[in-house]
């Protein structure tokens, strides 16, 4: 199981700092929803946790100890904007080959139509990620980052951006949760507070 903590993590300083001195403390068992507002926050937040952006002030830690390559390694950042967002018209079975070769799996088209055939969604096989219904999306992208080897944390980028129902999502990336896997959100206020409820 992996931990991942934020202390007065910051990038920039006063009221022009890209990122605000941040404190959390991220799990295995529950996911932990954080809020980041504005268009940019939610992707250096993203960044910040998956040890692939340098501070200002403050610290990020994996296990208690700052190390930059174990969180890079461990930790997959999911439909993060121009990060690791996939490429809105390619088809869900191309972005499943893809993330299947970077896994290195099999990634052929009898692969890809098993692990397709195995999550319910052969029928969204030939359809563009532009659209893929926001529940299916986090589904998929969360499970595929999940077949590299060593990722033990997942950080799902803005969910809420892609319309669909917090409450059809959020279960899914609890159960993820409750598999060890640590699991951070990031989203919008609106957003966080209906995750609240739900939860």
């Amino acid at each position: 199981m992996t931990t991942i903590e934020l202390r007065d993590a910051a990038i920039g300083t006063g009221l022009a700092a890209d990122l605000p001195a941040t404190s959390l403390l991220i799990e295995p068992g529950t996911p932990t929803v954080i809020v980041a507002e504005t268009s940019e926050r939610p992707m250096l937040l993203s960044l910040v946790l998956g040890g692939r952006l340098a501070l200002t002030s403050g610290s990020v830690l994996i296990d208690g100890r700052p190390d930059a390559a174990a969180l890079r390694a461990r930790t997959a950042l999911v439909d993060t904007p121009f990060v690791a967002e996939p490429t809105p018209g390619i088809t869900l079975a191309l972005v499943v080959a893809e993330e299947l070769s970077f896994a290195d799996r099999p990634s052929g088209g009898k692969a890809v139509a098993a692990w397709l055939q195995g999550h319910g969604l052969s029928y969204l096989a030939q359809v563009s990620m532009r659209s893929i219904p926001a529940t299916e999306r986090v589904l998929l992208l969360t499970e595929l980052a999940l077949l590299r080897k060593g990722v033990s944390a997942i950080v799902v980028t803005s969910p809420e951006r892609h319309g669909g129902d917090p409450a059809a999502w959020y279960p899914q990336l609890e159960a993820i949760s409750a598999r060890g896997i640590s699991v951070a959100i990031i989203t919008d206020s609106p957003t966080a507070r209906l995750l609240e409820e739900i939860a």
